[in-house]
């Protein structure tokens, strides 16, 4: 009753008001950076992301294993994060036949000093030209083909949410307290249709390059439609099942260094303790035996009015951090649902709440949830500078007392909670 009493609050909040104009809105997201060369038949764009923000946060009943004890952090975490930076280079080769893309993180919230590789793929619409391939192209009438290192194109959170510095795409500042975004190489094959799309595909099940005999192959599935206007609904699909011997497997749901966008929050800051990737966030299973589905709707039901909701389930393995060797069974249930709301063509109003909820943690008798509100309100200063600021709130319960391994190795049974203000400008083109 309490969570539908705030989910029902959150949208009298946002759904009042109306804009004048605004596009309906799929999940397609490409900012197309600026054209630096160009010839008949190549196009060659940078693009960039920069992002920085104040944070005005405190947590409660917070306690984390930090080697072999537990560690208070602070309460109060007040100041200027680190600013975050994405950069993009995209090749078009023909009338748009073959686009290479490739992309890197210049600073992270997990590695703030590092640069570190992420997208590099060739998506192919036709072969070009005059090459041997051409014979194909009959085929590629009904098919897209994408290959390399990319995201597995998983839900719409990659369309969706923040990814690093790249922020204009999430009409909040944070995501959602679990939004699936991994990258591993492979390969995904399209057809789209009228009001329709279907796509297959498949990787090696890890981030990077992996030669175990226990690694095992990754497969995934979308459907789409939106055949109805200012409708869309998706369905995808995701397993990989690895040996016990392999020491990594996909991080679908653990690539948080893609987009923690509150600093130090349940956690030990950068100093290296709490194991420090992605603040804040859940980060379920390990990637090893992950089994997923997700459901997605994106509807537009007047001008200026975008609502959003997603729901999914995962199984997969969990190792305990505090106990070296022991793990068991992950069982867990999420969702998310979002309003945006236009008050005219520069300023908008944005609610969200999501949650995750366990029915198993390593252990049988061991279950509970994690819910996340976010209240926020976003500027165009221009079309590439947008300003955003939010209110979040954030606690855990029902988990039983000393379990880790949720949220980092935070002890969610003492029912933690953070909340607070924080203040982004991003710049994106």
């Amino acid at each position: 009753m309490e969570k539908l009493f705030k989910l029902t609050l959150l949208v009298a909040f946002v759904i009042g008001f109306s804009l004048p104009e605004m596009h309906a809105q799929k999940p397609e997201y490409d900012r197309k950076g600026l054209t630096v060369a160009s010839t008949d038949d190549l196009s060659f764009s940078i693009g960039l992301h920069t992002v920085g923000r104040v944070q005005y946060l405190s947590q409660s009943d917070v306690r984390v294993w930090s080697g072999s004890d537990w560690v208070t952090p602070s309460e109060d975490l007040h100041g200027m994060q680190t600013s975050f930076a994405n950069i993009e280079f995209k090749l078009t080769i023909g009338d748009g036949d073959i686009d290479i893309f490739f992309d890197g993180l210049l600073a992270t919230q997990r590695h703030p000093s590092q640069w570190w590789g992420n997208n590099g793929y060739m998506y192919i619409r036709k072969i070009p030209g005059n090459s041997f391939l051409t014979a194909i192209n009959p085929l590629m009438k009904h098919i897209d083909i994408k290959a390399g290192n990319f995201f597995a194109n998983f839900g719409e959170h990659q369309f969706t949410r923040t990814i690093n510095a790249d922020a204009h795409r999430n009409p909040l500042i944070g995501n959602p307290v679990v939004a699936p975004l991994g990258s591993e190489p492979g390969m995904e094959i399209y057809h789209k249709g009228n009001g329709y799309g279907l796509m297959v595909g498949g990787g090696i099940g890890a981030p990077e390059q992996d030669f175990q005999d226990d690694r095992k192959y990754s497969f995934r599935a979308k459907a789409w439609l939106d055949l109805i206007e200012n409708v869309y609904v998706s369905g995808s699909y995701y397993t990989v099942d690895h040996g016990d011997n392999v020491n990594r497997g996909t991080n679908l749901f653990r690539r948080e260094r893609h987009g923690s966008s509150y600093g130090a929050v349940w956690n030990l800051n950068n100093d290296g303790g709490g194991a420090g990737e992605g603040p804040g966030q859940v980060r379920p299973g390990v990637g090893q035996e992950l089994t997923a589905w997700e459901l997605n709707a994106i509807f537009t039901p007047f001008e200026g009015n975008k609502i959003s909701a997603l729901y999914g389930q995962a199984e997969d393995v969990g190792p305990n951090p505090n106990h070296f060797g022991e793990s068991g069974t992950e069982k867990w249930s999420y969702y998310s649902f979002e309003v945006q709301q236009y008050l005219n063509d520069n300023f908008y109003l944005a609610g969200r709440y999501s949650n995750i909820d366990y029915s198993e943690f390593l252990t049988p008798d061991n279950d509970g949830n994690v819910n996340r509100i976010q209240l926020g309100f976003g500027a165009f200063i221009t079309e590439n500078i947008l300003l955003k600021t939010e209110y979040v709130y954030q606690a855990a319960s029902g988990f039983n007392e000393g379990t880790t391994g949720v949220a980092n190795s935070v002890d969610v049974g003492m029912e933690p909670s953070f909340q607070g203000v924080v203040l982004e400008i991003g710049v994106s083109f």
